[in-house]
């Protein structure tokens, strides 16, 4: 199991949040909240910038090199190897959500971090999607480990 799955078992405990018990996260919380943000950020940039742009290289598809991000997203949806370009999108949304802290709107913060925890959820399984496959199309290339 991956330290971010793992963080995220412990995490889903406390779901979902509220505006009482937002205000009233532990040290311990706290921490597990950390390490899936940390888990999340480096996961996603680590998907984005080696393991997706491998996919299309492994396949070798037709995609020009300049292609923007949002371009190799639709042809990796196309291909079968994401289930959702859009969804990718939304996880960048939720990680961006997560950086405002909303101090005197415990109702916000609440909100965003529960949206944000679903989030971690969905990157797994993308990661874990993704894996499965690589190991489909490229078994003797590719050895996936998390």
């Amino acid at each position: 199991m991956s330290v971010l799955a793992e963080a995220m078992a412990e995490a889903r405990k406390w779901l979902p949040f509220n505006a009482d018990s937002v205000q009233r996260i532990t040290k311990e919380q706290l921490r597990v909240l950390d390490q899936v943000a940390y888990r999340f950020t480096k996961l996603q940039d680590t998907m984005g910038q080696k393991v997706l742009p491998a996919v299309l290289e492994l396949a070798q598809e037709p995609i020009a090199p300049d292609a923007s991000f949002a371009e190799k997203l639709n042809w990796l949806e196309r291909m079968g190897a994401l289930p959702s370009a859009e969804q990718w999108k939304k996880l960048r949304t939720a990680r961006n959500a997560i950086a405002h802290e909303y101090p005197d709107a415990p109702a916000l913060q609440a909100g965003a971090i529960n949206r944000f925890l679903d989030g971690a959820t969905q990157l797994n399984a993308l990661y874990e999607f993704v894996g499965r496959y690589l190991l489909a199309h490229f078994p003797n290339v590719v050895s996936v480990s998390k």
